[in-house]
């Protein structure tokens, strides 16, 4: 396969700098012949007859599945303990995610990318599920000292995996391990073909020479391995794939939107309940709304306040509004549907639903559990720790307008 590249690249000012270029062809190779890798298989002596079958040459890129990596290290459990696998490979829960009876758990790895099921694969694993190397970056160095010492030519190496990306839909391979490869290009510092100064670009080559490696290798095809030539600059620099991911103070999406809120409010990971994939109705999400307010914070004691969602009547809902709704309190949201949610549980917290609302009306009522002062203030509480996980609620999806209201303990609404 062979994709035509034209690209003219100032050269930059840190990290691997590009050269300037000629318009040329990169080339993507798929790497055959190569068998079942099993545990304890020496991949580059395997790797080796298949490459100068090829006529690799300096400069090319090998790119090779990481789960043949995982197969000859034995990286493999058994299907009953996949999800304490999942666990211990952890390094911190992003979201966890229900699909019809699976929870899918969305995790940082210890090399650094955040991935679903802490890349734990069933695919082509026929003897059980593959974990991936802790040090994928190690794994590819050792590989390419070894098919460098054995080829004599100077090559680059990334260990790749099957990934999503936030806002997109579907998955593409990403590098997970590099070793001998410019993984970031920087191009700050140079210009634009219209002379513009270029100020933020840095270009992940690492990942676009494993998305193209992917089109001639992949799951059904029983290639694991490709090689990509001709790409400019890849093999100038030394840039281990760890550089890659986002962390710590530079992760801008640490948590969901909906998980972030939870976390305002005081819950902790086992308190945080487990949102679907699909789209979910109104009234599953003010339920859980309803849930996530009354559970106390962990320096928190006792319950003195309820709250109950009378969803609205048909006839009611037929002439409901949209938007923020205030008697005496403020919302956003609303349910559908017939039955009555209830919820206890004292808390503190503040801010307000926003967002749009959809068709249809309800309450919420809040109710103190004594008369007395402390009574209304932890009623009071609720009733902003309700909105507040109501307009979280609100953030992925619109939810019909709902009022939230502190009424009497019998039943009489306060005129407060």
């Amino acid at each position: 396969m062979s994709i035509e590249k034209s690209s003219q690249v100032p050269p930059g000012s840190g990290l691997a700098d590009p050269p300037s270029t000629r318009p040329g062809t990169v080339q993507v190779l798929p790497v055959t012949g190569i068998p079942e890798i099993r545990h304890g298989d020496d991949l580059a002596a395997i790797l080796a007859p298949s490459l100068r079958a090829l006529e690799v040459r300096d400069r090319d890129v090998l790119c090779i599945s990481t789960k043949i990596v995982s197969k000859s290290l034995g990286l493999r459990v058994d299907p009953a303990e996949r999800d304490a696998a999942i666990e211990a490979a952890a390094v911190r829960t992003v979201a966890r995610r229900r699909h019809t009876r699976v929870v899918t758990s969305v995790v940082q790895i210890p090399s650094g990318p955040v991935m679903a099921a802490a890349g734990v694969d069933s695919s082509n694993a026929p003897d059980g599920p593959l974990l991936l190397p802790e040090d994928p970056d190690g794994c590819a160095l050792e590989l390419r000292d070894r098919l460098v010492t054995m080829l004599g030519i100077r090559l680059g190496v990334l260990l790749t995996d099957t990934s999503s990306r936030i806002w997109r839909v579907g998955v593409g391979d990403i590098a997970l391990g590099a070793a001998g490869v410019a993984s970031l290009q920087d191009l700050r510092g140079g210009t634009d073909a219209d002379g513009r100064a270029l100020t933020v670009t840095v270009r992940n080559l690492a990942d676009e020479l494993a998305a193209a490696s992917d089109l001639v290798k992949g799951k059904a095809g029983g290639v694991p391995a490709a090689i990509v030539r001709g790409a400019p600059g890849a093999t100038t620099d030394d840039v281990p794939a760890r550089d890659l991911s986002r962390t710590g103070e530079d992760d801008w999406f640490r948590r969901p939107s909906l998980e972030s809120v939870w976390v305002a409010l005081g819950l902790t990971a086992a308190q945080e309940p487990v949102a679907r994939m699909s789209p979910e109705p109104a009234a599953e999400r003010i339920e859980r709304a309803l849930t996530v307010a009354a559970l106390p914070r962990k320096d928190e004691t006792g319950r003195d306040a309820t709250a109950r969602w009378v969803p609205a009547a048909p006839e009611d809902a037929s002439h409901g509004r949209t938007g923020i709704a205030s008697n005496p309190g403020t919302s956003t949201t609303a349910g559908t549907g017939t039955g009555v949610g209830t919820s206890t549980g004292t808390g503190t917290g503040t801010g307000t639903g926003t967002g749009t609302g959809t068709s249809g009306s309800g309450r919420i009522l809040v109710t103190p559990a004594g008369t007395g002062p402390d009574a209304w203030i932890a009623a009071g509480a609720l009733a902003e720790r309700i909105r507040t996980a109501l307009g979280a609620e609100a953030l992925g999806a619109p939810l019909p307008l709902l009022t939230v209201e502190i009424v009497r303990p019998d039943g009489q609404e306060d005129s407060r």
